[in-house]
């Protein structure tokens, strides 16, 4: 799984000719924090940053945002009202470490109204990467790591410790339990809440959360072959039958390509603890789909 494209440094070499940063007067900025504000940012009315936060080039706070502590908002950024990013982990087992922790977010984010992202306590805290989508009131809990060009529509809950891939895909009040991995690519669908991992490329529907095959619109949208995505929907079903020798030959095939698509699958399958989500019939015995 591909690591989010957030900044290792946040720091950046401030050309003398930029303009004075822009702040609204009802606006209020922790001392701490005025430093780390890039000058070509804009802070709107009614915005609260709090101690230790850091906002890259560009990047335009609307009205009534609030940021309480510990979190680098990258450059090009863009975040609507009433969202609150980087405030206290929800988690009862993190009260006692008070607020130690952090939130990261890439480049070219867009944080619609209502949005919530917490911070977390694991090395890396939580990390939200670039070219992401989160629609309104969606909510990414502590120590989630969601990767480039993930969206998350309108009401997505993310539990503690979610993984998910780069430019996977919840449909309108979808969510995860806490610890599920969702892979590249993949797509959850609306009011669907996976509390098992979701394979990279797959289609997960419903509210058992089973697997229905792949996505195959989001992945010509990014320009697969025909044959690629086949390949791909034989593979997602052979793994999740536990079909030893089509997943062979899936593999020797597609090297032979160029593709390492299946093997990156299998890896993702080997390295799951939660289990996967079950393919549409074997909750009935029946595997066909």
């Amino acid at each position: 799984m591909d690591k989010p494209n957030t900044p290792q440094n946040q720091s950046e070499t401030i050309p003398s000719s930029f303009p004075p940063l822009q702040i609204h007067p009802t606006s209020l900025i922790h001392p701490s924090s005025l430093p780390l504000i890039h000058p070509t940012a804009t802070i709107g009315p009614f915005c609260l940053v709090g101690p230790n936060v850091s906002i890259g080039a560009r990047t335009v706070l609307l009205s009534h945002v609030s940021i309480p502590s510990n979190t680098a908002l990258s450059a090009d950024c863009t975040v609507h009202p009433f969202s609150v990013l980087g405030g206290a982990s929800q988690a009862i087992a993190d009260k006692a470490l008070g607020d130690t922790g952090r939130l990261t977010l890439g480049n070219n984010c867009t944080i619609r109204e209502g949005v919530t992202c917490n911070v977390g306590f694991s090395e890396k805290g939580t990390v939200i990467g670039s070219g992401c989508l989160l629609m309104a009131n969606s909510h990414v809990a502590h120590d989630c790591i969601v990767g480039d060009e993930v969206i998350l529509v309108n009401g997505v809950l993310l539990a503690g410790h979610v993984t998910v891939g780069r430019g996977a895909i919840f449909a309108g009040l979808g969510g995860a339990v806490q610890h599920v991995r969702v892979g590249e690519y993949a797509y959850v669908g609306g009011a669907t809440v996976v509390s098992r991992d979701v394979l990279p490329f797959s289609m997960v529907k419903g509210y058992r959360g089973l697997t229905v095959g792949v996505n195959a619109v989001g992945l010509k949208r990014r320009g697969w072959s025909r044959e690629r995505i086949e390949g791909v929907s034989r593979a997602v079903k052979a793994v999740l039958r536990s079909d030893e020798k089509v997943l062979r030959e899936l593999v020797q095939e597609l090297v032979n390509e160029g593709a390492d698509d299946v093997a990156r699958l299998m890896d993702f399958a080997r390295e799951s603890e939660r289990g996967l989500c079950l393919l549409l019939g074997q909750e009935r015995g029946i595997t066909k789909l």
